[in-house]
């Protein structure tokens, strides 16, 4: 047979990527669910996904925020569904159901370097659930001037209202992140590693509440690297009493827990991943020795933020790609999507939580 023909015999890469990005899709969709939530304002939609067999679903936060009522659909089924926490800080929530589920496997998104190619299933508005494929462009740790409570995932993909919470899978069918907000209308997006929302399901798995960490230090950049750091303690919040667990003001970051720090933003990472009465052990630099000094957070006094950064903290609020709330006596899916409640509904983008 001539070679060209062979050649034409095989699959083009476009095939093959069809074909995986259909088999993630069939794997997946009856782990994906419809979230629709109710209160005195009207009904919300946005999607959601089922993180084990027992029903525990994660969504985005803004959906469910003081609703009144949460059922959600899946296989044509539709289930109450009891919220057990929301956290703004990261922008998702966590439902419960009570049904053995359909699961997507937790990936590792420390991999989601750019140029990787990933894919979310999720409900666009009053439409059937689909798929939709884009590539990883980089990592965020601010938008617009805000910051973010820990480094965000941007990809260029198109999303829809409704898509709000959807799972974000790479090519393993492997969920590395929650779609948490639509950046404009540039046909890029936002997303929460999945480890990120993984610290939120430990801290309730664990101890039934949220334990948000706070060591209260504030951190500014050095002119110069000390060890391979410019991340320097300039101030210590006697409520926190970081002093007297051993840091001093003039101390240079090196690491918190086992997370590396190179720079004052690199904190930001570190300290999203603090708990509240689980000792951290942080590495520091002082009169040019290296010393390992154990410190207890105590649970972050206001918001549950950004602790350990000098920078005002921020639940920033690009524009939110769950559907529109609609009135009670109007189903139609018309108008925006309003809260003065949460950041991560469609409002101010410089707003701060």
């Amino acid at each position: 047979m001539p070679l060209a023909r062979i050649q034409a015999a095989e699959p083009s890469l476009a095939e093959n990527i069809t074909c995986e990005i259909r088999r993630i899709f069939e794997e997946n969709q009856k782990a994906v669910v419809r979230v629709q939530a109710s209160d005195s304002m009207g009904v919300r939609l946005g999607s959601g996904f089922f993180i084990d067999p027992t029903g525990l679903i994660y969504t985005h936060a803004g959906v469910v925020l003081n609703a009144e009522d949460v059922t959600v659909t899946f296989n044509g089924n539709s289930l109450p569904a009891r919220v057990v926490t929301t956290d703004e800080r990261s922008g998702i929530a966590i439902l419960k159901t009570d049904c053995i589920s359909p699961f997507i496997r937790i990936g590792n998104s420390q991999n989601a370097t750019t140029a990787t190619p990933v894919i979310t299933i999720g409900f666009s508005e009053d439409r059937e659930s689909s798929a939709s494929f884009g590539m990883i462009a980089g990592q965020d740790r601010q938008h617009m001037g805000q910051y973010f409570s820990t480094t965000h995932i941007r990809a260029n993909m198109p999303v829809s209202r409704g898509e709000g919470g959807a799972p974000v899978l790479n090519l393993n069918g492997e969920v590395i992140g929650i779609l948490v907000a639509r950046i404009n209308d540039s046909g890029s997006c936002h997303i929460l590693p999945i480890r990120a929302a993984e610290k939120i399901r430990h801290d309730m798995a664990r101890y039934g509440e949220l334990r948000h960490g706070w060591v209260g230090v504030e951190v500014e950049d050095a002119p110069e690297p000390v060890n391979g750091t410019t991340a320097k303690i300039i101030a210590l919040n006697p409520l926190a009493n970081a002093a007297g667990q051993g840091l001093q003001a003039g101390d240079m970051v090196n690491a918190i827990g086992s997370t590396p720090v190179t720079t004052s933003e690199d904190v930001l990472d570190a300290s999203y991943f603090l708990t509240a009465g689980e000792p951290a052990n942080i590495q520091i630099t002082r009169n040019g020795q290296l010393l390992n000094i154990e410190v207890t957070p105590k649970l972050h006094p206001r918001t549950p933020a950004i602790p350990l950064h000098r920078r005002p903290s921020s639940a920033l609020a690009p524009r939110a790609v769950h559907a529109p709330r609609t009135h009670p006596r109007n189903n139609s899916a018309r108008g925006r999507a309003r809260s003065h409640e949460s950041p991560w509904i469609e409002g101010d983008p410089n707003r701060q939580s």
